[in-house]
């Protein structure tokens, strides 16, 4: 998967990209960059070393200089990541990644592999996460400093030892008028050893009929992490006796859970 950013910009503008964006200035002073991959998924056995490479573009017109280092992250409750100091998290892979070169330049549209080596203590287990950021500079003749980074981020897991579980700790529906939105409430709990990327599907039975169904956003989380979401139907639905399912699905796993309400006749003012 490749990941882009461009950056147009003003002085001293320092930007986290993990997805495409654009800020807009003068063209002058563009900075745009690609990676690929963007994601990368590394199983290794405790002790085990692997190496990968990374490519690196620069897309813009003028030459950058790029410096390569790693950082750690977190889920927000938003299910943002929330980029820190490498080692800060005890979920940590970046003291286990070394890069090679940590610093080069890139002339307008060239382009180069970087290396990437992940190397597992002997005493490693469960699931660890890390990013690997590429940040470049580029200086104009009017002294203007454009800069910015983009993120691979990285999954590792320890051969042998994942163990991927959770529950569903909560699954309630707010009942609501006939006509009006519903909101349904999904929480989950990862008591696992390794992240896990969680699809959760929703349907509203009526007498056993569907009435309505949707997917919803997947609930992305690290070991420990309680992901909360809520999930607003506009569907209208009349008044009577409803039941609403939902299904989470990650790897080759499916947990359900079930919630009856009531809509309620709506009142004529």
């Amino acid at each position: 998967m490749k990941t882009k950013f461009l950056l147009l910009g003003f002085c001293h503008l320092f930007v986290i990209g993990i997805l495409s964006f654009v800020i807009l200035s003068s063209p002058a002073h563009a900075l745009s960059l690609n990676i690929d991959p963007s994601n990368i998924n590394v199983i290794l056995k405790p002790g085990e070393t692997k190496d990968g490479e990374i490519l690196v573009q620069n897309l813009g017109g003028s030459k950058i200089g790029i410096k390569a280092y790693t950082e750690d992250w977190i889920y927000s409750s938003d299910g943002s990541k929330v980029f820190m100091r490498s080692g800060s998290s005890v979920y940590s892979c970046s003291s286990w990644i070394k890069l090679d070169p940590e610093k080069f330049d890139l002339s307008s549209k060239e382009s180069k592999k970087v290396k990437y080596t992940i190397t597992s203590p002997g005493n490693a287990s469960g699931g660890h996460v890390s990013v690997i950021f590429f940040e470049s500079v580029i200086n104009s003749i009017e002294g203007i400093a454009v800069s910015g980074r983009i993120g691979a981020i990285i999954y590792q897991n320890t051969e042998g030892d994942i163990k991927r579980s959770g529950e569903i700790k909560e699954f309630s529906v707010q009942a609501s008028e006939e006509g009006q939105p519903i909101n349904i409430k999904i929480s989950f709990n990862n008591n696992g050893n390794s992240h896990i990327f969680a699809k959760p599907s929703i349907k509203i039975l009526d007498g056993g009929k569907t009435a309505f169904e949707t997917q919803a956003m997947n609930m992305n989380t690290l070991p420990g992490d309680t992901k909360v979401s809520t999930i607003t139907i506009k569907q209208p639905l009349k008044e009577g006796n409803y039941k609403a399912q939902v299904e989470l699905k990650y790897d080759d796993k499916t947990l359900k859970s079930q919630s009856d309400f009531t809509i309620k006749k709506s009142i004529q003012k």
